[in-house]
């Protein structure tokens, strides 16, 4: 009860410190604020409760000229959705703002996570790794995993609608164990259970984000998903760990020469060349797929079938495997793959902390603050036009009807820290 009474005694004050300090003109803040919580309160429910509130904000930020603030008890987090102020916060402010140490528990040492100075320098270790000679290696490995991909599919053809998720979660599995772990598909060193446990501590992330009170260590540090965290944490770190260890055995010991071998004909895992690039390597970032293409695909069959058309066109025979050349022939369905990425991001957006202020071109953010990037926002700016929510490919077919500012399409993130590969 005390703690209680002096937590809340701390964020009062800091909340009147703050708004005592003197500053230039603010941003709008965003409606519902209330007195020390701020719009903590907003984000209580369930995800889809939390991605509407968000959904909301982004859009608050676009229709006020493309800066607005949100409250997370005494700390100002600015949203930003202006091309412009976003691409100078993205080149301005590197590092994270503290709710990604909460990650870092996680995930340890990793590019997204890490401070500036160790990101710098990995991030240099790692481009090697992600050139597209490299990634060209893998389009092999891309036909089986496809084939075997619309194979499983095919057993619901003719039936009732169904979640895609369960087939594009198992099909990714396969991929990255193949061409990121260098593990053979009959290996199940990597299985769903690995799958189920990242994503479960990302919810996990997401839960202590929305409640403000698990944002202070020494509370989340008894609560019951720090237990749980502890649990999934044992499940990654274990599966990851055995199969780096075995990797560097096989490596340093060249165990399994002939296997190696008829492997490096088709391409190096990348856990390979990061073994060889570095013996500190810790840890791999995870990779993650979306349903997002496929039920776009779905719920616009001209679309789907256009695209179909292309690929027949491009490929001839059904059995023919896709060639780095014949990428480069599929218009269409690259325009297909961006304006899903712009309709539907991997990430909504993206955090910096603002360690120094930061002019930007109406207003000027303080130093202390944080700033959210809002991916989201920009891939759904009015620059786009009024068809800006629908849902159309053929908007990519012609370079000269699309926005002259590039910062509005960052799927990949922007700026210096934007996405490796």
């Amino acid at each position: 009860m005390i703690l209680a009474v002096l937590i809340v005694l701390f964020c009062a004050l800091l909340a009147l410190w703050n708004k005592m300090k003197p500053r230039g003109p603010s941003p709008p803040v965003y409606p519902g604020a209330l007195p020390i919580l701020g719009h903590a309160h907003q984000l209580y429910g369930d995800p889809i409760d939390f991605w509407t509130i968000q959904k909301k904000m982004y859009q608050f930020s676009l229709d006020n000229g493309g800066v607005s603030e949100i409250r997370f008890g005494p700390h100002s987090v600015y949203v930003v959705t202006d091309p412009d102020d976003s691409l100078v916060i993205a080149n301005t402010c590197l590092n994270k703002p503290y709710y990604y140490d909460f990650a870092k528990e996680m995930f340890n040492r990793g590019l997204v996570t890490a401070s500036v100075t160790t990101w710098k320098p990995h991030r240099r270790l790692l481009y090697p790794a992600f050139n597209m000679q490299v990634l060209a290696t893998f389009v092999s490995e891309y036909n089986t995993q496809a084939r075997n991909l619309v194979t499983a599919l095919s057993s619901e053809v003719g039936k009732e609608p169904f979640n895609v998720r369960h087939y594009l979660v198992n099909q990714l599995l396969k991929t990255v164990c193949e061409t990121s772990l260098g593990l053979e598909t009959k290996d199940k060193s990597i299985d769903e259970d690995y799958a189920n446990a990242t994503e479960d501590l990302f919810m996990i992330f997401v839960e202590r984000l929305k409640k403000l009170y698990l944002h202070l260590p020494c509370l989340f540090a008894w609560s019951s998903l720090k237990a749980r965290q502890d649990q999934l944490l044992k499940i990654t770190n274990d599966a990851m760990f055995r199969v780096i260890d075995r990797r560097k055995v096989e490596l340093k010991g060249n165990v399994d020469k002939n296997k190696t071998a008829i492997r490096d004909v088709k391409f190096k895992p990348l856990l390979d060349q990061l073994l060889e690039l570095s013996d500190t390597q810790d840890a791999l970032s995870d990779a993650e797929i979306r349903e997002h293409l496929l039920i776009l695909l779905g719920t616009y069959p001209e679309i789907q079938d256009r695209a179909y058309k292309e690929v027949q066109a491009v490929l001839g025979d059904e059995d023919k495997d896709l060639s780095k050349d014949d990428l480069q022939k599929l218009v269409y369905v690259e325009a297909v793959l961006k304006e899903s990425m712009r309709m539907f991001p991997s990430v909504p957006c993206v955090a910096r902390s603002i360690e120094a202020d930061v002019k930007l071109e109406n207003y000027t953010l303080p130093a202390g603050a944080s700033c959210m990037i809002s991916i989201y926002g920009l891939n759904h700016h009015s620059i786009w036009g009024a068809d800006v929510d629908q849902f159309k490919p053929e908007r990519w077919l012609d370079p000269s009807t699309l926005p002259n500012n590039p910062n509005v399409f960052c799927s990949f993130s922007l700026g210096k820290r934007n996405c490796l590969g």
